[in-house]
């Protein structure tokens, strides 16, 4: 794989892009995950059609379960993995709030908004957009600061050790 110096949030603006123009709305039932290789650069900092080659790879109904997934290490030979899930988001209060809105699932929350977002992970790191089903001509982008348990997942699935697939006993080779 060639070296590539595009920040993870330029190439997930790149990629949302793309898929926002194939997607028909927000309401995916399950988890993709891409392989992304990048074809030319300085396309893909411009949004250009063809800057990228985007390989669907895998689909669950369950984002953690599809990142922990043995054959999702597969992505490891692109120059990026991206992680596509749809869902709804609310508003994050300060837990100085007296309310109780936030213990609420954001699916049930009164100020709930349908989202879908791109997750891209690589070599440099990670970026994210998000864009809303009620604002569809707006993206929220993250270089790379979002925290919690599904950043984690992805971080770790680019970044831990590679998964060795092959069992010990099936190569005559190594039976002495």
């Amino acid at each position: 794989m060639t070296q590539h110096t595009l920040s993870p949030v330029t190439l997930a603006t790149c990629v949302e892009h793309s898929l926002h123009i194939s997607l028909d709305g927000f309401d995916l039932s399950r988890a993709r995950l891409y392989g992304i290789s990048i074809v030319d650069e300085d396309g893909a900092a411009r949004n250009e059609d063809g800057a990228l080659r985007i390989t669907f790879l895998a689909e669950h109904g369950d984002v953690y379960e599809l990142l922990e997934a043995q054959t999702s290490a597969i992505v490891r030979m692109f120059d990026a993995a991206v992680v596509l899930t749809c869902g709804w988001a609310a508003p994050i209060r300060d837990e100085d709030d007296d309310d109780n809105e936030t213990s609420v699932p954001p699916s049930q929350h009164p100020e709930r908004r349908r989202v879908r977002l791109v997750v891209v992970v690589g070599d440099c790191g990670v970026g994210s957009v998000l864009r809303f089903a009620d604002t569809p001509n707006e993206v929220v982008t993250d270089a790379g600061a979002a925290r919690g348990s599904l950043a984690d997942a992805v971080t770790n699935m680019w970044f831990d050790s590679p998964i060795n697939v092959a069992q010990a006993g099936q190569d005559s080779a190594l039976q002495d």
